[in-house]
């Protein structure tokens, strides 16, 4: 990637964390009449399954071991999150109730609450265009956004299963040094990217994407993931930042008509080396002093 073209100014929120979480096995067991009201509910829908493996086979994580999974690892860095979005693609299948008021209850203070459910690949997209104008408005200082997939689903042709159950968190706020586009939610026809953002150093891709921009090197998400996707590839990404750039993260649902994008700017990585005179030794208790390791409180 080459060297961060640093913008005149940063107007508008920033990326300050991206946390994510695969799960195995619910927090809270699983009652077997969960599954029942499950099974009802969705052969309702789509007929009688000859095939319930899914189910049965199923972890069945809810919502709820997600949301309160997540709040209690991110701890004390949720402090001053004044906005929290939950974003899905499914409905909960365990339908204890809906994942908002979980979160809602579980954050300090009086958080606006609000979900994003049911659209797919935009659904990540439309929670950050609601966040960046609240937090670029001034109505919200900080924001939270949990993006949540669950694997126990009926088979359908049509959409992409999940492959795992994961969550996705993403904290905006002004303290973050990563720099957040708006971003946009374009209703297509085509798979098509010639209208997306060409002058950018990397593309984190999601599997829906064709005809990408030519000269720009892609990263792939995983497949499997219907609304996670591109985030999971986006935090693997800044688990080794590269020195600076601007990133496009775009993606496009494979049966809905959206295609989707923002732009992040990732900070130029300048390391901080203790200024000395020169003519000036330290002592050598200050030369191999050793940094403590802040541990968060959990």
């Amino acid at each position: 990637m080459s060297a961060l073209r640093q913008p005149a100014g940063r107007a508008g929120p920033a990326l300050e964390r991206i946390v994510t979480r695969t799960f195995t096995r619910p927090q809270i067991p699983c009652d077997p009449d969960d599954r029942t009201n499950l099974l009802e509910r969705m052969s309702a829908l789509y007929g009688d399954f000859t095939d319930v493996s899914w189910l049965t086979d199923g972890p069945m994580v809810s919502y709820h071991d997600m949301v309160r999974t997540v709040v209690a690892e991110l701890g004390p860095e949720l402090v001053g999150v004044d906005l929290a979005i939950t974003v899905d693609a499914s409905p909960d299948c365990r339908h204890q109730s809906f994942p908002g008021p979980v979160l809602s209850h579980v954050l300090t203070g009086d958080p606006i609450m609000l979900g994003v459910s049911e659209q797919g690949v935009a659904g990540p997209f439309t929670a950050l265009r609601i966040a960046h104008g609240y937090l670029r408005s001034g109505a919200a200082t900080r924001a939270l956004i949990l993006i949540m997939e669950q694997s126990t689903l009926p088979p359908d042709d049509a959409a992409v299963r999940p492959v795992q159950d994961v969550a996705v968190a993403l904290l905006l706020g002004a303290e973050g040094t990563i720099g957040l586009g708006v971003p946009t939610v374009a209703v297509t026809r085509t798979g098509a990217a010639a209208a997306m953002e060409t002058d950018v150093d990397l593309l984190v891709a999601g599997t829906g994407l064709a005809d990408l921009p030519a000269g720009v090197p892609v990263r792939w998400a995983a497949p499997g993931h219907p609304c996670a996707g591109v985030w999971l590839a986006l935090a693997e990404l800044l688990d080794s930042p590269p020195d600076g750039g601007h990133v496009l993260v775009a993606d496009r649902d494979p049966v809905l008509p959206y295609r989707c994008a923002v732009t992040v700017t990732l900070p130029a990585q300048r390391p901080e080396t203790p200024w000395q005179p020169a003519d000036v030794v330290a002592p050598p208790a200050l030369r191999h002093r050793p940094q403590k390791v802040r541990e968060l409180v959990r």
